[in-house]
């Protein structure tokens, strides 16, 4: 009797042990379903945005709803200084986007309907150039202002009207399609309206800051171009930011040159009037933003406000102090 019970006591602890063992591999494996299940679940409610694709980049003015893609953005803001250049008023440049937007969407194409190319679709056979000529943005727009001030009252009658007299198209009231989209984007590049455009692009690898300053005397040969410290054409330091610099550390000092490096500084002629500082510059910032992609820009502030690729945006408040800065990636 005595070893019967004693066999049986054994028996029910190896029971328990073993109950005990599946009941803490059942635990095991809830826990890590559990784990697994929260990883999911993060991952699933993860709000970090992905980086902007360059697919998916976009620039827009004003309340146009329709986007352009970074290379029509530049185009404009190409055809739209020429205007300013030639002293031709807004409703030139308005004129020759919508004229671009129809008969290319403002993209430099080496093909068209007959001997058509460029941004203008302009003909060799008719006289308007070679095409190498007409393939050259530059060569293009100018031929297409030469013709547009020789149009009767053309500072005046509609959009439509003034784009057929120079190209005499076949579809003479498709231009007028463009007419909103066209004046929007002349209104933010000549400076007539603040922060009247931006673009929002993906992140940039690499920058330029040598080219952007050639390409920043070339369009505006009156503003002057600076890095943080040292103009561009090879100005010194201040003689504040010289002593400043020898009391920092190596350290703050490499990294405060490496910001430098990344920063210009733009200065406005002196004489202007607080009107024409002011759209010189919105002209300035809003071709910024247009070059963002080519030159490796990542933010602009004009007069108080800011811009930067990622969020492609204006924020802030303006402000009269007619101040301009560009930070490089």
């Amino acid at each position: 009797m005595g070893q019967h019970a004693h066999y049986g006591q054994g028996g029910r602890r190896g029971g328990i042990g073993a109950a005990l063992a599946v009941m803490l591999t059942l635990v095991a494996a809830l826990t890590a379903i559990a784990m697994i299940a929260l990883l999911i679940n993060l991952r699933r409610t993860d709000t970090t945005p992905a980086p902007r694709s360059a697919s998916d980049a976009y620039c827009t003015a004003g309340t146009d709803t329709m986007p352009l893609n970074p290379t029509q953005a530049a185009n404009a803001a190409l055809i739209t200084r020429i205007a300013i250049d030639r002293g031709l008023p807004d409703h030139a440049a308005t004129v020759a986007l919508a004229t671009a937007m129809q008969e290319s969407k403002l993209t430099n194409i080496a093909y068209g309907d007959l001997d058509s190319v460029g941004l203008f679709q302009q003909r060799p056979s008719q006289g308007w150039g070679t095409v190498d000529q007409l393939t050259d943005e530059t060569y293009a727009a100018n031929a297409f202002y030469d013709a547009l001030v020789k149009v009767p009252d053309w500072q005046t009658i509609p959009t439509e009207d003034a784009a057929q007299e120079v190209q005499r198209s076949g579809y003479p009231d498709l231009y007028a399609n463009w007419d909103g989209l066209a004046r929007a984007w002349a209104q933010a590049l000549t400076g007539e309206v603040t922060a009247g455009a931006t673009c929002a692009l993906e992140p940039a690898s690499v920058s330029d800051r040598d080219g952007l300053a050639a390409a920043l005397g070339k369009t505006f040969p009156t503003i002057g171009v600076a890095t943080g410290a040292a103009s561009a054409t090879g100005g010194s330091a201040s003689p504040s930011a010289s002593a400043s610099s020898a009391s920092s550390s190596p350290a703050s000092s490499s990294a405060s040159a490496a910001d430098d490096a990344k920063t210009l500084k733009l200065t406005l002629p002196a004489g202007l009037s607080d009107a024409d500082a002011t759209r010189l510059v919105w002209q300035a910032a809003t071709w910024l933003v247009t070059q963002a992609r080519a030159y490796g820009i990542d933010a602009v502030h004009a007069n108080g406000m800011g811009w930067n690729r990622t969020d492609g945006v204006w924020t802030g408040s303006e402000s009269g102090q007619s101040s301009l800065s560009v930070t490089l990636a």
